[in-house]
């Protein structure tokens, strides 16, 4: 799950991806009983990846680039 969490953040940065798929993925995911659950990086990504399609007015999304950009990198920081 985790790596498909990454896998996600990495197309939805290069545009590969649309959003809705992402989001409803990361939605279903969220909903099982998964232990991957637990691990708070692979929770936090699959958090922001469920809102990956939000909008704030027709044709026009909450996130972009840049956001997709922010999330890869902060699930690619090293862990302290």
């Amino acid at each position: 799950m985790k790596e498909k969490a990454h896998r996600y953040l990495r197309l939805l940065v290069s545009s590969e991806v649309d959003p809705h798929e992402v989001s409803d993925w990361a939605m279903q995911v969220m909903r099982s009983d998964s232990d991957d659950l637990l691990d708070p990086r692979t929770w936090r990504a699959l958090d922001r990846l469920s809102g990956a399609d939000l909008m704030v007015g027709p044709d026009i999304y909450l996130h972009g680039i840049e956001d997709f950009n922010e999330w890869l990198r902060e699930f690619e920081m090293p862990e302290t």
